[in-house]
């Protein structure tokens, strides 16, 4: 192989690295989902303890909170799978490749 074709097989090389590591970052974002659903619901409990009397008006709001927290682990579900699986960035390198080396 020529010089050439192995900086750009580096240059792919490093692209797929990235996507793995945005990918595993992505990921964490479910993991403080789950500290911060923990907290939402610690909360609640706390609080319907405390006023008892409340707890009607609490429960649907925890609910709510639960909803919005849980879109942003969804979100970075979602991101992940498209770093590992879509990666727009390295099929275009991979097509370059493929028509620069006729491979």
């Amino acid at each position: 192989m020529s010089p050439d074709i192995n900086a750009f097989a580096e240059a792919l090389a490093s692209v797929l690295a990235a996507g793995q590591i945005g990918a595993g970052i992505a990921i964490l974002a479910t993991f403080f989902t789950a500290i911060g659903q923990g907290n939402i619901v610690a909360k609640t409990i706390e609080s319907t303890a405390r006023q008892p009397e409340a707890a009607g008006a609490i429960r649907p709001t925890m609910f709510i909170g639960l909803a919005m927290a849980e879109t942003g682990g969804i979100y970075g579900l979602v991101i992940a799978f498209v770093m590992l699986f879509v990666n727009p960035l390295g099929t275009w390198f991979f097509n370059q490749l493929a028509s620069k080396f006729g491979l």
